[in-house]
């Protein structure tokens, strides 16, 4: 694999002396200057709340995909938009494809950005809640409009990379994909990202998708629960505990530890008591247990109560509590 100028040259197998090199042994993709955007928020602010916490609001997915471009030889700049950046200034003038990754709550941001990056030239592809919920609000907007993404989708995207209008194409996976870019892989993009965050620096992770409950309000219902690697998990905690000295992680699970047993000792077993604090989204019902309670204790704490001298780090309860897994799902 060889670069040739803007161009990405593949060969399947090596020419033979003196022979000359075919189309049939060579195939050229052109290197492309790829920008990925995490709208965190959607608009300017200068709140003292969004200079605190808005960098520690970032998605997962938007640096996965920066991984996967990386990973098919093209050039990415990122950046993770919490209301303080100059976008204009952020991404290459010349960038050729631009992804966005946005909620609903900043669409009309989204869709602004795609205007103006498409009269540059560029193709541009939608990614994020907003897109799965209103694909065909957004096809108007975008050239490509993605629901669930693997690294399949991606690539389709970045072999394709033209311009779709007035109607832009809408692709999905099939599933959520079955495992997921860890935070050594993602560094790159997690570090520059924690460094706006003045105090409090959260570090994003995902130890499984979809959720086993059938509540009608919640999108990932529908979504068959799975666990991640347990083996990419623990290498993800002892790398953070190279970087930082009392990292903070925050679950981005849907339902965190619906397969509570196992993920407390993947975490104990690669993190020493009192070392990382976690933040996560959890049912009630997980966490009624008494030992599940102390084992949450044990994997993350500060403080101290009177009878394990630590406290659970940050749990945050979901409404689901009062339900009972589907077993559809």
């Amino acid at each position: 694999m060889v670069f040739r100028d803007r161009e990405l040259c593949i060969r399947a197998r090596p020419p033979q002396a003196g022979g000359v090199e075919s189309a049939a042994t060579r195939w050229c993709v052109r290197k492309l200057r790829v920008g990925i955007i995490d709208l965190v928020t959607k608009g300017p602010t200068r709140a003292l709340y969004a200079r605190v916490m808005h960098a520690n609001l970032a998605s997962i997915m938007p640096q996965v995909v920066g991984v996967w471009c990386e990973a098919e030889g093209h050039d990415v700049t990122f950046v993770c938009y919490t209301g303080f950046e100059n976008l204009l200034k952020e991404l290459p003038a010349d960038v050729d494809l631009v992804f966005i990754g946005a909620f609903t709550e900043a669409a009309l941001l989204a869709y602004a950005l795609s205007n103006l990056f498409r009269s540059r030239g560029a193709v541009t592809v939608l990614g994020g809640p907003h897109a799965r919920c209103y694909p065909e609000d957004a096809r108007q907007y975008f050239d490509y409009v993605l629901g669930f993404t693997d690294q399949v989708v991606i690539r389709d995207v970045l072999q394709d990379c033209a311009q779709h209008r007035p109607v832009g194409r809408h692709l999905a996976a099939k599933r959520q994909p079955l495992t997921l870019p860890g935070v050594r892989e993602r560094w790159r993009f997690i570090e520059p990202t924690l460094q706006k965050a003045p105090v409090i620096k959260i570090v994003p992770m995902l130890g499984s998708l979809g959720c086993p409950y059938t509540c009608s309000f919640c999108i990932d219902s529908v979504v068959p629960y799975q666990a991640l690697d347990m083996q990419v998990l623990q290498d993800d905690l002892r790398f953070l505990l190279q970087k930082q000295r009392r990292p903070r992680v925050g679950w981005h699970d849907p339902n965190f530890g619906v397969r509570f047993d196992e993920f407390l000792d993947a975490i104990e077993a690669a993190a020493p008591p009192d070392s990382i604090d976690f933040i996560a989204e959890s049912s009630l019902s997980l966490l009624s247990d008494a030992t599940a309670s102390r084992r949450c204790c044990r994997a993350s704490s500060r403080g101290t109560t009177s009878a394990t001298n630590r406290r659970p780090a940050r749990w945050r309860a979901s409404p689901r509590s009062s339900r009972s897994p589907s077993t559809s799902t």
